[in-house]
């Protein structure tokens, strides 16, 4: 008796059901999502590109060129520098926005004025919302438009995570 091995190929499975001993047919292998991040970081390896934000007073962006478990580093990879930049400047936001508010935090349970920069239609835009929650949220127009204005270049870089 003959043996022979069939090697699908990659990212492709022997589809079990379609198949017959004389015609060997394949489909995609379907991605298994993670239900844990513990599982994220246990199967999917670091890829070239990915950044993390670094300790220290300047929250040094660092760019990964090696391949590694995610769990053996010390933070939270993101996608690509883009993210990182992205990331670090909604976390300088956060608090630049928490200054001007001094201590106000909105209650979207309430239908009063919130005024808001928010992304629609890929362009920054200034708002008023009673209840759509929005991350850049102020106390009054006056503080929202002097955020804007003040940190326009930081909103921009912060756009993909708005």
């Amino acid at each position: 008796m003959k043996e022979v091995k069939i090697t699908p190929p990659e990212g492709y499975e022997v589809d079990k059901e379609n198949s017959t001993f004389e015609c060997i047919k394949f489909k995609p292998i379907e991605p298994q999502l993670p239900k844990t991040w513990e599982e994220f970081c246990e199967t999917h390896p670091v890829k070239p590109g990915e950044c993390y934000l670094g300790y220290g007073v300047y929250s040094n962006i660092t760019k990964i060129n090696y391949k590694n478990v995610r769990r053996a580093l010390p933070m939270t990879m993101l996608p690509s520098l883009e993210y990182a930049k992205a990331m670090l400047a909604l976390c300088q936001l956060i608090q630049l926005r928490n200054c001007y508010n001094n201590g106000w935090e909105p209650d979207w349970d309430n239908d009063s004025n919130k005024y808001c920069i928010e992304v629609f239609k890929e362009q920054i835009i200034r708002s008023v919302h009673t209840n759509n929650t929005y991350v850049l949220t102020f106390k009054s127009e006056v503080l929202r438009n002097e955020f804007f204005e003040n940190f326009k270049d930081l909103i921009e870089t912060a756009k993909p995570l708005l």
